[in-house]
């Protein structure tokens, strides 16, 4: 894998630095799912202490990246077409919550619906150069993925409940992992890529059931996606 060692001496920049790494490699499924986290060869590869590294990865179990075993350590926490499925079932109640409080808080604060709004169109050009982009027959990186999270998670931030979004972030962050493994390229996004351009215009005009059925119906669409590839590379 090729492990850098993490450039800092100070032990909170330390922890934060290996909590983005451990993630990002779970998430990259460079560290494969069900893969045992041996403490004292991770320390090693990453060239980080023992005690920073467990905290990394215990934070990570309450994000059900990982898992952690009694007696046995730590690992990748596995993949399933269960858990893909409970996983999405969560994130289409929870995120047509979020959106709800979002049109509740910007429709009684006109202050806070032209904050939304302005963040709402940032990140939507930050993810304008990705969607020409998203069916070029090429990996789901990083950036792509970052960007199309910011740009979900803006939508849903107008709601101002840190609960509901940390509960998005996590569920956004398993299914990113279940994308990487089911659709090797972006080149499978493109039929739905033009939702998030429909989602975007319909809660700027302050539509709210629009915006919830377009949302619930980009959803079950991106899941059904993933499922089926799944599916598929579980038969192949």
């Amino acid at each position: 894998m090729g492990y850098r060692h993490l450039p800092t001496d100070d032990a909170h920049s330390l922890g934060e630095l290996m909590l983005l790494r451990l993630r990002a490699d779970i998430l990259s499924t460079d560290l494969a799912p069900g893969a045992k986290l041996a403490l004292h060869h991770l320390a090693r590869q990453y060239g980080i202490g023992v005690t920073p590294l467990r905290d990394a990865l215990g934070q990570l179990a309450g994000d059900g990246l990982v898992v952690m075993e009694s007696q046995k350590g730590f690992r990748v926490a596995p993949v399933s077409v269960e858990d893909l499925r409970d996983i999405c079932d969560t994130r289409l109640k929870v995120e047509l919550m979020a959106l709800d409080l979002a049109f509740d808080r910007a429709d009684a604060t006109p202050d806070s619906g032209r904050e939304w709004d302005r963040r709402m169109k940032q990140a939507h050009a930050a993810f304008i150069h990705i969607k020409a982009r998203v069916g070029e027959d090429a990996p789901i990186t990083a950036q792509w993925e970052e960007a199309h999270r910011e740009l979900h998670m803006t939508l849903l931030s107008a709601s101002a409940s840190p609960t509901l979004m940390r509960i998005c972030c996590q569920i956004h962050d398993r299914i990113h992992r279940y994308r990487r493994i089911a659709l090797p390229t972006k080149s499978y996004m493109g039929g739905i890529s033009d939702d998030h351009l429909e989602i975007s215009a319909a809660a700027y005009r302050r539509d709210r059931d629009g915006c919830k059925a377009l949302l619930e119906r980009h959803i079950v669409e991106s899941n059904r996606l993933i499922e089926e590839n799944i599916l598929f590379a579980s038969d192949s």
